[in-house]
């Protein structure tokens, strides 16, 4: 785990934190929110309220995030992201506050699209800011530093500081520390973002992929909640949800770096939420602890949480529209509405759920790896032709195993000084390879030995890189 942090670099540590903020501030008022929904509108009215309406008014929040985007790809959004806290923190006052159900309703739904506004913005600053493979642990990370505070917190006064007056406090404190911090920062800019640094132009995800993306998550979304709902009941009979989530803290931390080392096995993975269905709706009846079938829920739900998420994360990178960086939680938070919706619906015939989940339990699987393919196998081959190619420039001019190395950094633009930090290295030591890489190859300088590279192992591709290099050219 240390190791996987000293990698995530200060932008990631940035996007990280600011996604544990920005999730434990609206994770925390939406539990705050459904107890007191519990409590004066009763269970069956809280599970359409929260997990059908509110999911759905998520989605539109999410939704107009990404048109902001669309319209405003470069611009520099912290201005509209304190704007939005402000906002969030005056709606929260009167959700947590009002003495009818009516109110606490209107008021908790106009939240929860602020709350999908929020989750637009931080998935956008994973996207254009997170370290390219590090990207799955970023969001996954930030999740679950978010559920262990909020799970903690409620230990606070005996279980019920986040649901008393006292959580007004606390949201406002965290709201006014995640302004600060945002402000500070430049994760909601576009001056600041990762460069690109692939040896090949990736082409970009056609339109009917990006729509296959969308389908296939709101389907698995949808087929995922018709065996479980997270019951109100549950909570009324005194089950506590904050507590339910931390086995979803510790799915998310195995999801993200599953992910981050290899993308399909990470599909594979998903493949649990779609088995999860037939488990619940068969452990229905049986003398099972409530908080059992939480926590199972949330460990399954853990890894196509993370998976719906990145995918578009990696289809917005190669498109370079970072108005598609939402787009998977949007389509989840449709199909986790829709799901809910008929799982509400049917709660009294167990064998018609179970029909229409097996029925549409082959399409979400083909459809998954339909998607999949035609998303990662391109790069995936890419990937493997440039690492022989890299390889065989390397054997011929006879590279060191740590030469090998930094000229892998050098094609990717580092400093001298970036390559020291990430090799733990000294700067001389840096030169030093430097100079013997320069000579072995029989290049000046960087730029010709980058140039060198691409029309040697790469002819007719542009050096993308090349025109990016500037002073850090020079040895």
């Amino acid at each position: 785990m240390n190791r996987v942090l000293y990698r995530l670099e200060k932008n990631g540590l940035r996007c990280l934190l600011f996604v544990a903020l920005c999730f434990g501030l609206s994770s925390a008022v939406y539990l705050s929110w459904l107890d007191r929904l519990v409590s004066l509108a009763g269970a069956d009215a809280a599970d359409w309220g929260s997990m059908v309406a509110g999911y759905l008014f998520q989605a539109v929040g999410i939704g107009v995030t990404a048109c902001w985007l669309r319209g405003q790809p470069e611009g520099n959004h912290r201005r509209a992201f304190l704007s939005l806290l402000a906002l969030f923190i005056t709606v929260t006052i009167p959700t947590l506050i009002a003495d009818s159900a009516a109110g606490v309703i209107a008021f908790g739904l106009l939240m929860n699209g602020l709350c999908g506004v929020m989750a637009g913005f931080y998935l956008y600053a994973i996207g254009r800011h997170a370290p390219e493979n590090r990207k799955s642990f970023v969001f996954s990370g930030g999740y679950a530093v978010a559920a262990i505070l909020v799970g903690l917190l409620v230990l606070v006064g005996n279980g019920r500081f986040l649901h008393g007056s006292y959580a007004l406090m606390l949201y406002v404190f965290l709201s006014a520390g995640l302004g600060l911090f945002t402000f500070r920062s430049s994760l909601l800019s576009a001056g600041a973002a990762e460069p690109a640094v692939p040896a090949q132009k990736k082409a970009a995800p056609e339109s009917q992929t990006i729509s296959l993306a969308c389908a296939v998550v709101t389907l698995i979304s949808f087929t995922k909640n018709l065996g479980y709902g997270f019951p109100s009941a549950d909570i009324a009979g005194g089950l506590v949800p904050e507590l339910s989530r931390l086995p979803y803290a510790a799915g998310l931390i195995a999801a993200g770096l599953i992910q981050d080392r290899n993308r399909r096995n990470g599909m594979l993975c998903t493949l649990s939420a779609l088995v999860l269905p037939f488990l619940m709706l068969g452990l229905i009846g049986e003398p099972v602890s409530s908080a059992v079938f939480w926590g199972l829920d949330y460990v399954f739900f853990a890894f196509f949480s993370v998976y719906r998420a990145v995918l578009f994360l990696d289809l917005a990178k190669r498109a370079g529209r970072w108005e598609l960086a939402p787009l998977g939680l949007l389509a989840g938070r449709i199909g986790d509405a829709a799901g809910t919706a008929v799982h509400l619906l049917l709660a009294e015939h167990k064998i018609a759920l179970i029909a229409l989940t097996g029925v549409l339990f082959i399409p979400s699987v083909f459809l998954l790896f339909l998607v999949h393919r035609r998303v990662y196998e391109p790069e995936v081959e890419q990937a493997r032709r440039e690492k022989e190619r890299f390889d065989v420039f390397c054997e011929n001019h006879d590279f060191s195993a740590r030469e090998k190395e930094i000229f892998r950094m050098l094609l990717e633009n580092n400093t001298n000084a970036s390559i020291a930090e990430k090799l733990f290295i000294s700067g001389n030591t840096v030169k030093y390879h430097v100079r013997n890489i320069l000579q072995k190859v029989g290049c000046k300088n960087r730029t010709e030995l980058q140039s060198l590279y691409h029309e040697v192992c790469s002819p007719g591709i542009p050096n993308h890189n090349q025109a990016e290099a500037g002073p850090s050219n020079r040895c």
